[in-house]
């Protein structure tokens, strides 16, 4: 099935759906099964604005509801305002929890899923003949932000680290970090220490400089007790594109 629709990817003929496989008309989900089209009635299908035109998802978990029982779970893509079938990215755990960020361009995508603390993020790259091919993988908190059409930052979790203070699950070692795709690049923005944490407020997309908020504490045995952590907003320049 997910091959069938790779095999679309942005093809210019009429895009046919076989059994099992999803399409979209009208912003409206259908399944079709037996030549039957049935609405996803929980299945919002979710829409980005690119330079290459609109890109469609909707994420399918069989386990979510009887609509969707049999079929492989993961994102299912469609592109142009015609909502062709243009891809699918397999998901086997927590399909229904991803979230989709194009790149400006339209020809790259960022994808997280996991649990609120920490997300697993993969970046792909899109290939009209090979489909979804995937470049990078991270461990993150939040969501990641697009510069540029090749660039992005992100909160890099160390999750080797452990956590901070015991029972205090949003308290991992978080580094800011930007990632140029174009080269395969890792640039660490501000690095954790013992006694010092980052996280990215915002991108200031006017003058390039990345907003982040610093949490810091005077002994790292601090950061159990919430009164002793101090939090101040500091602003970085982002690095020049290689």
């Amino acid at each position: 099935m997910g091959g069938m629709l790779l095999a679309c990817m942005l093809c210019s003929g009429p895009a046919l759906a076989a059994e099992g496989d999803f399409i979209l008309k009208g912003g409206q989900a259908y399944r079709v099964d037996g030549g039957k089209k049935t609405p996803l009635k929980n299945c919002e299908p979710q829409e980005a604005q690119t330079e290459t035109g609109t890109w469609s998802w909707i994420r399918v978990d069989s386990g979510e509801s009887e609509e969707m029982k049999g079929s492989e779970n993961g994102v299912y893509f469609f592109h142009g305002k015609e909502g062709k079938p243009a891809g699918f990215i397999p998901v086997k755990e927590e399909a229904s929890s991803c979230r989709i960020y194009f790149s400006p361009s339209g020809e790259k995508l960022l994808l997280s899923w996991g649990m609120e603390y920490i997300q697993h993020l993969s970046l792909y790259v899109i290939d009209k003949n090979k489909g979804f091919i995937n470049k990078a993988s991270f461990d993150i908190a939040g969501p990641p932000i697009w510069i540029d059409h090749h660039r992005f930052i992100f909160n890099s979790v160390n999750a080797s680290k452990g956590l901070r203070a015991e029972g205090k699950f949003d308290s991992f070692w978080t580094s800011v970090v930007l990632y140029d795709s174009a080269i395969d690049e890792r640039i660490v923005i501000k690095e954790a220490t013992a006694t010092k944490d980052y996280s990215i407020n915002d991108y200031n997309d006017s003058d390039g400089s990345i907003i982040i908020l610093e949490s810091s504490v005077k002994n790292k045995s601090d950061w159990k007790d919430e009164d002793k952590v101090k939090d101040v907003e500091i602003k970085v320049p982002a690095p020049a594109a290689g």
